[in-house]
């Protein structure tokens, strides 16, 4: 439950420091759709660069917020809680891959940060003992 808690910290402190980089991101997004699409009006590539950058900027929030209800859930026993996690750890992988590679910013490295803790709990949650927790095995 505590690498959960840890991954969903970090992955939010890290998002939230990204959004005060965020003028940075994005003329360096603006640049990066320029470069791809030199035929687009001015105003078209600033749009698209808005909408990518608050798609991968506020996926982490959402993400971690996700993970600590689902951590709540966990910790009362629920199996499906388990499961889930699991599934959003993918998610927070794959968002870290993509924000990492997609935006420049020293802040992001902490998603890959959580993305690896949250990698950890799933290993952790999945483990023989962890039944004990989740009704499998004597208490």
């Amino acid at each position: 439950m505590w690498l959960w808690t840890i991954a969903a910290v970090v992955q939010l402190a890290s998002s939230a420091l990204a959004l005060m980089d965020g003028q940075h991101l994005l003329a360096d997004l603006v640049a990066e759709v320029a470069q791809g699409f030199p035929a687009e009006a001015a105003a078209t590539r600033e749009r698209v660069a808005v909408a990518v950058l608050g798609l991968l900027l506020g996926t982490g929030p959402l993400l971690a917020l996700l993970e600590l209800g689902c951590v709540i859930a966990l910790n009362r026993g629920k199996r499906w809680a388990r499961v889930l996690l699991a599934l959003l750890a993918g998610g927070a992988v794959v968002h870290a891959m993509i924000a990492v590679g997609g935006l420049r910013s020293a802040y992001l490295v902490g998603l890959v940060v959580a993305s690896g803790i949250a990698v950890l709990a799933v290993i952790v949650s999945f483990q023989p003992a962890a039944r004990v927790w989740f009704g499998g095995g004597e208490k």
